[in-house]
Protein backbone atom coordinates (compact mmCIF):
# COMPACT_ATOMS: atom_id res chain seq x y z
CA UNK A 1 0.00 0.00 0.00
CA UNK A 2 1.31 3.43 -0.97
CA UNK A 3 0.12 6.78 0.31
CA UNK A 4 -0.06 10.01 -1.61
CA UNK A 5 -1.96 13.19 -2.40
CA UNK A 6 -5.27 13.61 -4.14
CA UNK A 7 -5.02 17.30 -4.93
CA UNK A 8 -6.41 20.41 -6.58
CA UNK A 9 -5.46 24.09 -6.83
CA UNK A 10 -7.34 27.24 -7.75
CA UNK A 11 -6.47 30.95 -7.92
CA UNK A 12 -8.61 34.02 -8.57
CA UNK A 13 -7.61 37.63 -9.13
CA UNK A 14 -10.42 38.88 -6.87
CA UNK A 15 -12.82 41.74 -7.45
CA UNK A 16 -10.51 44.71 -6.92
CA UNK A 17 -6.94 43.85 -7.95
CA UNK A 18 -5.59 44.59 -11.41
CA UNK A 19 -3.25 41.60 -11.49
CA UNK A 20 -2.77 38.27 -9.74
CA UNK A 21 0.39 37.97 -7.65
CA UNK A 22 -0.46 34.62 -6.01
CA UNK A 23 0.96 31.36 -7.33
CA UNK A 24 0.13 27.78 -6.42
CA UNK A 25 1.40 24.30 -7.25
CA UNK A 26 -0.16 20.92 -6.47
CA UNK A 27 1.48 17.63 -7.48
CA UNK A 28 1.72 13.99 -6.39
CA UNK A 29 4.54 14.70 -3.93
CA UNK A 30 4.68 18.49 -3.54
CA UNK A 31 2.36 21.32 -2.50
CA UNK A 32 3.44 24.98 -2.74
CA UNK A 33 1.70 28.32 -2.13
CA UNK A 34 3.35 31.73 -2.69
CA UNK A 35 1.85 35.22 -2.30
CA UNK A 36 4.01 37.81 -4.05
CA UNK A 37 4.54 41.45 -3.14
CA UNK A 38 6.11 44.41 -4.89
CA UNK A 39 3.08 45.82 -6.68
CA UNK A 40 2.25 45.42 -10.37
CA UNK A 41 5.95 45.77 -11.15
CA UNK A 42 6.90 42.38 -9.79
CA UNK A 43 4.73 40.62 -7.21
CA UNK A 44 3.69 38.06 -9.80
CA UNK A 45 7.33 37.52 -10.76
CA UNK A 46 8.31 36.93 -7.14
CA UNK A 47 5.71 34.24 -6.46
CA UNK A 48 6.39 32.59 -9.83
CA UNK A 49 10.11 32.40 -9.11
CA UNK A 50 9.41 30.60 -5.84
CA UNK A 51 7.22 28.04 -7.63
CA UNK A 52 9.79 27.64 -10.39
CA UNK A 53 12.61 26.78 -7.98
CA UNK A 54 10.49 24.32 -5.99
CA UNK A 55 8.46 22.46 -8.59
CA UNK A 56 11.42 20.29 -9.57
CA UNK A 57 11.12 18.59 -6.17
CA UNK A 58 7.82 16.89 -7.08
CA UNK A 59 9.14 13.39 -6.47
CA UNK A 60 9.36 11.29 -3.29
CA UNK A 61 12.36 12.15 -1.13
CA UNK A 62 14.42 9.34 0.35
CA UNK A 63 13.76 10.47 3.91
CA UNK A 64 12.53 13.55 5.83
CA UNK A 65 16.05 14.91 6.28
CA UNK A 66 16.71 14.78 2.54
CA UNK A 67 13.33 16.40 1.89
CA UNK A 68 14.15 19.23 4.29
CA UNK A 69 17.60 19.84 2.80
CA UNK A 70 16.17 20.00 -0.72
CA UNK A 71 13.45 22.45 0.31
CA UNK A 72 15.99 24.68 2.06
CA UNK A 73 18.28 24.71 -0.99
CA UNK A 74 15.49 25.50 -3.47
CA UNK A 75 14.04 28.26 -1.29
CA UNK A 76 17.46 29.84 -0.75
CA UNK A 77 18.07 29.81 -4.52
CA UNK A 78 14.74 31.55 -5.05
CA UNK A 79 15.65 34.10 -2.38
CA UNK A 80 18.99 34.84 -4.04
CA UNK A 81 17.38 35.33 -7.45
CA UNK A 82 14.84 37.72 -5.98
CA UNK A 83 17.59 39.73 -4.29
CA UNK A 84 19.58 39.91 -7.53
CA UNK A 85 16.58 41.14 -9.48
CA UNK A 86 15.77 43.74 -6.86
CA UNK A 87 19.36 45.00 -6.90
CA UNK A 88 19.70 45.10 -10.69
CA UNK A 89 16.34 46.68 -11.49
CA UNK A 90 15.17 49.65 -9.35
CA UNK A 91 11.59 49.07 -10.52
CA UNK A 92 11.65 45.75 -8.63
CA UNK A 93 12.90 47.17 -5.33
CA UNK A 94 11.06 45.48 -2.49
CA UNK A 95 10.36 42.35 -4.56
CA UNK A 96 9.38 39.47 -2.29
CA UNK A 97 7.01 36.61 -1.61
CA UNK A 98 5.63 34.39 1.11
CA UNK A 99 6.10 30.65 0.66
CA UNK A 100 4.72 27.42 2.10
CA UNK A 101 5.99 24.09 0.75
CA UNK A 102 5.12 20.52 1.76
CA UNK A 103 7.11 17.62 0.32
CA UNK A 104 6.44 13.91 0.73
CA UNK A 105 9.09 11.33 1.53
CA UNK A 106 7.64 7.81 1.51
CA UNK A 107 5.22 7.98 4.46
CA UNK A 108 6.46 11.23 5.97
CA UNK A 109 5.80 14.91 5.36
CA UNK A 110 8.20 17.85 5.57
CA UNK A 111 6.93 21.45 5.67
CA UNK A 112 8.74 24.79 5.38
CA UNK A 113 7.10 28.15 5.81
CA UNK A 114 7.86 31.88 5.66
CA UNK A 115 5.44 34.85 5.60
CA UNK A 116 1.74 35.12 6.40
CA UNK A 117 0.24 32.57 4.02
CA UNK A 118 -1.18 29.65 5.99
CA UNK A 119 -1.37 25.86 6.13
CA UNK A 120 -4.39 24.19 7.75
CA UNK A 121 -4.95 20.49 8.50
CA UNK A 122 -8.38 18.92 8.85
CA UNK A 123 -8.32 15.69 10.82
CA UNK A 124 -11.71 14.20 11.57
CA UNK A 125 -13.84 17.13 12.63
CA UNK A 126 -11.02 19.35 13.85
CA UNK A 127 -9.31 22.08 11.83
CA UNK A 128 -5.88 23.17 13.05
CA UNK A 129 -3.70 25.99 11.76
CA UNK A 130 -0.27 24.42 11.22
CA UNK A 131 1.74 27.61 10.57
CA UNK A 132 2.38 30.76 12.54
CA UNK A 133 2.12 34.07 10.68
CA UNK A 134 5.41 35.97 10.44
CA UNK A 135 3.59 39.28 10.77
CA UNK A 136 3.78 42.32 13.01
CA UNK A 137 0.29 41.75 14.39
CA UNK A 138 1.08 38.10 15.23
CA UNK A 139 4.13 39.38 17.11
CA UNK A 140 1.85 41.65 19.12
CA UNK A 141 -0.41 38.68 19.89
CA UNK A 142 2.53 36.45 20.85
CA UNK A 143 3.88 39.11 23.21
CA UNK A 144 0.48 39.71 24.80
CA UNK A 145 -0.04 43.21 23.39
CA UNK A 146 -3.11 42.20 21.34
CA UNK A 147 -5.80 39.55 21.61
CA UNK A 148 -6.51 37.29 18.61
CA UNK A 149 -9.87 39.04 18.14
CA UNK A 150 -8.18 42.46 18.07
CA UNK A 151 -5.61 41.17 15.59
CA UNK A 152 -8.28 40.22 13.02
CA UNK A 153 -9.14 43.86 12.34
CA UNK A 154 -5.84 45.53 13.17
CA UNK A 155 -4.81 48.11 10.49
CA UNK A 156 -1.25 46.73 10.41
CA UNK A 157 -2.16 43.05 10.18
CA UNK A 158 -0.41 42.69 6.81
CA UNK A 159 2.97 44.11 7.82
CA UNK A 160 5.37 41.17 7.50
CA UNK A 161 8.51 40.40 9.48
CA UNK A 162 9.87 37.62 7.23
CA UNK A 163 9.60 36.94 3.49
CA UNK A 164 11.70 35.67 0.61
CA UNK A 165 13.54 38.45 -1.21
CA UNK A 166 13.29 42.10 -0.14
CA UNK A 167 16.42 41.79 2.02
CA UNK A 168 19.92 40.37 1.55
CA UNK A 169 19.73 38.74 4.97
CA UNK A 170 19.72 34.93 5.19
CA UNK A 171 16.37 33.20 5.06
CA UNK A 172 14.93 31.91 8.33
CA UNK A 173 12.26 29.26 7.77
CA UNK A 174 9.82 27.55 10.09
CA UNK A 175 10.41 23.81 9.58
CA UNK A 176 8.40 20.81 10.73
CA UNK A 177 7.61 17.16 10.04
CA UNK A 178 3.84 16.81 10.51
CA UNK A 179 2.18 13.41 10.65
CA UNK A 180 1.28 11.72 7.37
CA UNK A 181 -2.13 10.19 8.09
CA UNK A 182 -4.68 8.76 5.68
CA UNK A 183 -7.83 10.86 5.58
CA UNK A 184 -6.17 14.14 6.54
CA UNK A 185 -6.97 17.12 4.36
CA UNK A 186 -4.45 19.91 3.95
CA UNK A 187 -5.13 23.46 2.80
CA UNK A 188 -2.49 25.98 1.77
CA UNK A 189 -3.95 29.44 1.18
CA UNK A 190 -3.03 33.08 0.71
CA UNK A 191 -4.39 35.75 3.04
CA UNK A 192 -6.96 36.58 0.38
CA UNK A 193 -8.87 33.62 1.85
CA UNK A 194 -7.96 33.38 5.55
CA UNK A 195 -8.06 37.17 5.93
CA UNK A 196 -11.75 37.31 4.96
CA UNK A 197 -13.22 33.87 5.71
CA UNK A 198 -13.26 32.60 9.29
CA UNK A 199 -11.41 29.47 10.35
CA UNK A 200 -14.66 27.84 11.40
CA UNK A 201 -16.16 28.34 7.94
CA UNK A 202 -12.98 27.06 6.26
CA UNK A 203 -13.15 23.93 8.41
CA UNK A 204 -16.78 23.26 7.53
CA UNK A 205 -16.07 23.58 3.81
CA UNK A 206 -13.09 21.22 3.96
CA UNK A 207 -15.10 18.72 5.99
CA UNK A 208 -18.21 18.75 3.78
CA UNK A 209 -16.56 18.91 0.33
CA UNK A 210 -16.55 15.65 -1.61
CA UNK A 211 -13.18 16.32 -3.24
CA UNK A 212 -10.22 18.72 -3.07
CA UNK A 213 -11.44 20.35 -6.28
CA UNK A 214 -14.86 21.06 -4.81
CA UNK A 215 -13.22 22.43 -1.66
CA UNK A 216 -11.08 24.85 -3.69
CA UNK A 217 -14.06 26.09 -5.68
CA UNK A 218 -16.21 26.61 -2.57
CA UNK A 219 -13.48 28.42 -0.64
CA UNK A 220 -12.68 30.79 -3.50
CA UNK A 221 -16.38 31.49 -3.96
CA UNK A 222 -16.70 32.37 -0.27
CA UNK A 223 -13.76 34.77 -0.46
CA UNK A 224 -15.35 36.51 -3.44
CA UNK A 225 -18.68 36.76 -1.64
CA UNK A 226 -16.82 38.40 1.25
CA UNK A 227 -15.83 41.19 -1.15
CA UNK A 228 -12.84 39.63 -2.88
CA UNK A 229 -10.53 42.60 -2.19
CA UNK A 230 -7.38 40.52 -2.63
CA UNK A 231 -6.13 37.67 -4.80
CA UNK A 232 -7.29 34.36 -3.37
CA UNK A 233 -5.47 31.09 -3.92
CA UNK A 234 -6.10 27.61 -2.47
CA UNK A 235 -4.14 24.37 -2.70
CA UNK A 236 -6.04 21.42 -1.20
CA UNK A 237 -4.72 17.87 -0.82
CA UNK A 238 -6.19 14.77 0.80
CA UNK A 239 -3.93 11.91 1.90
CA UNK A 240 -5.24 8.73 0.30
CA UNK A 241 -4.14 5.18 -0.39
CA UNK A 242 -2.93 4.35 -3.92
CA UNK A 243 -3.65 7.81 -5.38
CA UNK A 244 -4.21 8.38 -9.08
CA UNK A 245 -1.22 9.83 -10.91
CA UNK A 246 -2.78 13.05 -12.12
CA UNK A 247 -0.89 15.84 -13.82
CA UNK A 248 0.41 18.62 -11.53
CA UNK A 249 -1.64 21.80 -11.36
CA UNK A 250 -0.01 25.24 -11.59
CA UNK A 251 -2.24 28.25 -10.91
CA UNK A 252 -2.01 32.00 -10.58
CA UNK A 253 0.94 34.03 -11.80
CA UNK A 254 3.16 30.97 -12.28
CA UNK A 255 0.73 29.69 -14.92
CA UNK A 256 1.12 32.75 -17.18
CA UNK A 257 3.53 33.51 -19.99
CA UNK A 258 4.63 36.89 -18.62
CA UNK A 259 7.20 35.36 -16.30
CA UNK A 260 8.79 33.39 -19.12
CA UNK A 261 9.35 36.55 -21.17
CA UNK A 262 10.74 38.49 -18.22
CA UNK A 263 13.09 35.71 -17.15
CA UNK A 264 14.43 35.29 -20.69
CA UNK A 265 15.31 38.99 -20.75
CA UNK A 266 16.82 38.69 -17.30
CA UNK A 267 18.96 35.68 -18.24
CA UNK A 268 20.42 37.59 -21.17
CA UNK A 269 21.46 40.55 -19.00
CA UNK A 270 22.73 38.88 -15.81
CA UNK A 271 23.46 35.43 -14.35
CA UNK A 272 20.87 34.01 -12.01
CA UNK A 273 20.43 30.81 -10.05
CA UNK A 274 19.34 27.99 -12.36
CA UNK A 275 15.91 26.53 -11.92
CA UNK A 276 15.68 22.99 -10.72
CA UNK A 277 13.26 22.31 -13.58
CA UNK A 278 13.94 23.82 -17.05
CA UNK A 279 10.34 23.27 -18.09
CA UNK A 280 8.95 25.14 -15.11
CA UNK A 281 7.54 28.03 -17.12
CA UNK A 282 5.04 26.21 -19.30
CA UNK A 283 1.44 27.36 -19.17
CA UNK A 284 -1.16 24.89 -17.95
CA UNK A 285 -4.10 26.03 -20.03
CA UNK A 286 -5.99 22.77 -19.66
CA UNK A 287 -6.31 23.10 -15.91
CA UNK A 288 -9.67 24.53 -14.84
CA UNK A 289 -7.91 26.20 -11.95
CA UNK A 290 -5.54 27.95 -14.32
CA UNK A 291 -8.35 29.54 -16.29
CA UNK A 292 -9.55 31.42 -13.26
CA UNK A 293 -6.19 32.30 -11.81
CA UNK A 294 -4.05 35.35 -12.22
CA UNK A 295 -2.39 36.78 -9.03
CA UNK A 296 -2.01 39.90 -7.02
CA UNK A 297 -0.11 41.11 -4.09
CA UNK A 298 -2.07 42.39 -1.18
CA UNK A 299 -2.23 46.15 -0.78
CA UNK A 300 -1.03 46.60 2.70
CA UNK A 301 -1.27 49.66 4.84
CA UNK A 302 2.05 50.84 6.31
CA UNK A 303 2.36 52.01 9.95
CA UNK A 304 2.60 55.78 10.23
CA UNK A 305 2.39 56.85 13.83
CA UNK A 306 5.54 57.03 15.94
CA UNK A 307 4.23 54.76 18.69
CA UNK A 308 3.65 51.96 16.22
CA UNK A 309 7.11 52.56 14.75
CA UNK A 310 8.75 51.98 18.12
CA UNK A 311 6.89 48.70 18.57
CA UNK A 312 7.78 47.68 15.03
CA UNK A 313 11.43 48.17 15.90
CA UNK A 314 11.00 45.81 18.84
CA UNK A 315 9.39 43.24 16.56
CA UNK A 316 12.24 43.61 14.08
CA UNK A 317 14.76 43.06 16.85
CA UNK A 318 12.91 39.87 17.80
CA UNK A 319 13.36 38.58 14.22
CA UNK A 320 16.75 40.01 13.21
CA UNK A 321 17.15 38.05 9.98
CA UNK A 322 14.65 40.00 7.91
CA UNK A 323 13.59 43.59 7.52
CA UNK A 324 10.00 44.62 8.14
CA UNK A 325 8.04 44.31 4.95
CA UNK A 326 4.72 45.77 4.05
CA UNK A 327 3.31 44.43 0.80
CA UNK A 328 3.43 47.25 -1.75
CA UNK A 329 4.93 49.49 0.92
CA UNK A 330 7.11 52.56 0.54
CA UNK A 331 10.89 52.37 1.27
CA UNK A 332 11.68 51.27 4.80
CA UNK A 333 13.84 54.17 5.94
CA UNK A 334 12.00 57.48 6.44
CA UNK A 335 14.91 59.85 5.92
CA UNK A 336 12.60 62.85 5.41
CA UNK A 337 11.03 62.37 8.80
CA UNK A 338 14.42 61.92 10.51
CA UNK A 339 15.85 65.07 8.92
CA UNK A 340 12.71 67.01 9.85
CA UNK A 341 13.04 65.93 13.48
CA UNK A 342 16.71 66.98 13.61
CA UNK A 343 15.97 70.39 12.05
CA UNK A 344 13.09 70.87 14.47
CA UNK A 345 15.32 70.12 17.47
CA UNK A 346 17.98 72.57 16.28
CA UNK A 347 15.32 75.25 15.77
CA UNK A 348 13.91 74.72 19.25
CA UNK A 349 17.39 74.96 20.81
CA UNK A 350 18.08 78.21 18.94
CA UNK A 351 14.69 79.60 19.94
CA UNK A 352 15.31 78.74 23.59
CA UNK A 353 18.76 80.34 23.51
CA UNK A 354 17.34 83.56 22.01
CA UNK A 355 14.58 83.70 24.60
CA UNK A 356 17.07 83.16 27.41
CA UNK A 357 19.40 85.90 26.12
CA UNK A 358 16.49 88.30 25.72
CA UNK A 359 15.22 87.60 29.20
CA UNK A 360 18.63 88.17 30.78
CA UNK A 361 19.15 91.43 28.91
CA UNK A 362 15.74 92.75 29.96
CA UNK A 363 16.34 91.84 33.54
CA UNK A 364 19.67 93.67 33.69
CA UNK A 365 18.23 96.87 32.19
CA UNK A 366 15.16 97.10 34.43
CA UNK A 367 16.42 95.82 37.80
CA UNK A 368 16.22 98.09 40.78
CA UNK A 369 19.27 99.32 42.78
CA UNK A 370 20.41 96.91 45.44
CA UNK A 371 18.92 99.19 48.12
CA UNK A 372 16.86 102.37 48.23
CA UNK A 373 17.62 104.36 51.32
CA UNK A 374 15.35 106.96 52.97
CA UNK A 375 17.03 109.16 55.51
CA UNK A 376 15.30 111.32 58.08
CA UNK A 377 16.66 113.25 60.98
CA UNK A 378 14.91 113.36 64.32
CA UNK A 379 15.43 116.19 66.79
CA UNK A 380 16.65 115.00 70.13
CA UNK A 381 17.82 116.75 73.20
CA UNK A 382 21.05 118.54 72.75
CA UNK A 383 22.94 116.01 74.77
CA UNK A 384 22.00 113.10 72.46
CA UNK A 385 23.88 112.22 69.27
CA UNK A 386 22.06 112.53 65.96
CA UNK A 387 20.14 109.38 64.94
CA UNK A 388 19.82 108.12 61.25
CA UNK A 389 16.85 105.78 60.34
CA UNK A 390 17.12 103.68 57.09
CA UNK A 391 14.54 101.60 55.22
CA UNK A 392 15.35 99.13 52.37
CA UNK A 393 12.90 98.34 49.48
CA UNK A 394 13.35 94.89 47.79
CA UNK A 395 11.41 93.25 44.82
CA UNK A 396 9.08 90.29 45.61
CA UNK A 397 8.61 87.19 43.31
CA UNK A 398 5.06 86.75 43.24
CA UNK A 399 -0.12 57.90 28.39
CA UNK A 400 -5.87 27.72 17.67
CA UNK A 401 -7.97 24.59 17.09
CA UNK A 402 -11.62 24.57 15.85
CA UNK A 403 -14.01 21.63 16.25
CA UNK A 404 -16.40 21.32 13.32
Amino acid sequence: MSLGFKYAALSNIGKIRQSNQDSGYAGPNLLVLADGMGGPAGGDIASSIAIDHLRGLDCPADNPEQALDSLRDAINEAHQELCERSTQDPALAGLGTTCIAIRRSENDLTMTHIGDSRAYRLRGGELRQMTNDHSFVQYLVDTGQLTPDQAENHPQRSVLLRVLGDSQEDVTLDESHPEFTVGDRWLLCSDGLCGFVSGQTIGKVLYRSESPKQACESLVELALKAGGPDNVTCVVAEIVENPDQDEPEVVGAAATDRLQQVRCQHDESMPVAESSNPDALTTDLDSPASSSGSSISSSKTSAEDETADSVLEQAQAAVPTESLTDKNSAPKFRWGRAIGVIVGIIFLIALFACALWYGLSQRSSTSLPESAVTVSQVSLPATSAPLVETSTTAGQAKTPAISI
